[in-house]
Order: C-alpha cells, then structure tokens, then sequence
C-alpha cells in the first residue's frame, strides 16, 4: 500500500490508544490534501483501479485524526482555563497555567489558544466582578431632604398661668409612679438556656453533620467538595504496559503503553502511584 496510507494508520493507532496528541510533522495538514488531490487524479484517470478504494478509507482515517485531535485540544482548553481563571474564589483573576499541549501543529495551535480567548472572555462576562461593575455603573436616584418651613398659619401657643402649672405638678408628683417589670430569673435562665442551645446548634462539626448551617445560615456541600477533588484531572507517566480503564467521569482512558503521558482523574492516577505502573509529572 502506499507510504503514506500506512503513515495515517499509525498516527489513527497512536491517536485512538493515547489521551496526549500523537507527533505529526508541521506540514502534516497540507500533505493530507496534497495525497488526497494525488489519488483523485488517479481515480479519474483509472476508474477501474483501486485508488477510489484507498481514496474512500484515507478520508474516513484523516477525518477520525483530525476530530479526536480537536477534541483533545478542546478538553485541554477547557481544563486549563478552569485552573487558571478563579470565578467565584475570592477576586477573579486570570494567570494562564502554561500546559499548552504538546505536538501541536501550526493551525492546532492558533486553535487552541483562540479557544482559550474564548473562555477567557466568557468568565470574564460572566465574573462577580464584572457583573458588580455594571451594577455600580447604572444611574443612582439621589433624593434631596426637604427642606423645613415654619407654618404661619398656625397661631403660637397660649402660655399657661403659673397657677395652672402649679396645679398640673401636682396631679403628676400624686400620680402612681411607673416601675419598669423586670422578668423572673426562672424566666431569664430558661430563656438563656434556648438561646445556648440554639448556638451549640449552628456551630456544631459540619464533618459530622454535613447538613448542618453555619452563623450564615448557608449550606455546606461537602459531597461536592469531594466529588470534584477525586475527579481532578492529573497527568501521569506510565511506566508499564496496562489496558484501557473506566475512570471515574466515565470516560475510557488507556491503552496504556510505556513512557506515554495522559490525563486521568486523580483517583485513578492514585491506583497507578500505588502500584508503581506509573508517577504524577508536572507539564
């Protein structure tokens, strides 16, 4: 068969078994169309020969490249934006982790980082800092206080004689004194006691009880927490030769061969470290 139909089916292999992009060469795009104008030519002229045979496969086996090596640089964007933009964690901000795939051609690399543009600007318009920046924006109704006018249509107040005042201190000096009613202390103890209670309650361990409410009254999630910490995506060397795997997003990884490089959930990367099929690398 032809040289370069036997370098795509090795590139589809490398590409169906390995979670990291296989290396092709820079001009690898443009040799597709160069082979695919070639063998269209021959079919034209040699309707009978097999090259419209060879011509139907290599479109199905450049295709099935080009969509798992987009699929794998979108999922590398996506991870690394989620690494590198915090939205909700304090102030956003935004310190690009420097994991740009590896392999990449010329055409997959404008790809990825237009990708990357992208979410960029989708978390930022998404952002509590953006958000709170319109809010401050929109136009504030100040209301002024009135101003206090005297009213003259109202006559002033008649002065009391000194003999009426004298006789209105003394209704008030033989009125029955007003005295304040303090509560019992059986009362005060019971009612101190409830308000106790209710304190032990709010602050009581969350580990123990993960449905319980802080000061806040806000809900803890702590299922969540861990759910999204187990599932973090690592990447690993392999040291050995082990089949494919079920994680625990459900996607398939694997086959695995020796000394390749992969992205799986940190639960299952731990099952590697344990057995020494392979170690965590920093990229």
């Amino acid at each position: 068969m032809d040289e370069f139909y036997q370098e795509l089916r090795k590139i589809q292999k490398k590409e169906r078994n390995n979670a990291t992009l296989a290396r092709v060469e820079e001009n690898f795009y443009s040799k597709i169309h160069e082979y695919m104008d070639r063998l269209k030519d021959e079919a034209i002229s040699d309707p009978f020969s097999k090259t419209l045979s060879l011509l139907k496969q290599s479109q199905i086996i450049a295709t099935e490249i080009c969509e798992r090596r987009e699929k794998k640089i979108t999922e590398a964007a996506v991870v690394n934006i989620h690494r590198s933009y915090h939205l909700f964690t304090g102030k956003p901000q935004f310190d690009l982790v420097d994991t740009t795939p590896l392999n990449l051609t010329p055409e997959e690399e404008k790809f990825y980082f237009s990708l990357i543009d992208t979410l960029k600007n989708h978390r930022g318009n998404i952002s509590l800092e953006k958000l709170s920046d319109d809010d401050s924006d929109d136009e504030k109704v100040i209301i002024k206080p009135k101003e206090t006018q005297k009213n003259t249509l109202i006559p002033p107040k008649e002065t009391k004689s000194n003999d009426e005042v004298l006789d209105r201190l003394d209704e008030i000096s033989k009125a029955k004194p007003i005295v304040e009613e303090k509560p019992k202390p059986i009362q005060k103890q019971i009612a101190d006691s409830k308000r106790e209670a209710v304190r032990k309650l709010q602050n009581q361990n969350l580990e123990e009880n993960p449905n319980a409410f802080d000061a806040n009254e806000e809900f803890y999630d702590l299922e969540s927490k861990r759910i999204a910490k187990e599932t973090e995506l690592v990447t690993m060397l392999v040291f050995d030769e082990i089949g494919a795997i079920v994680g625990v997003d459900e996607k398939v990884y694997g086959p695995f061969r020796p000394q390749d490089l992969v992205t799986l959930p940190l639960i299952n990367a731990k099952i590697f470290f344990k057995n020494r099929k392979g170690r965590q690398v920093k990229i």
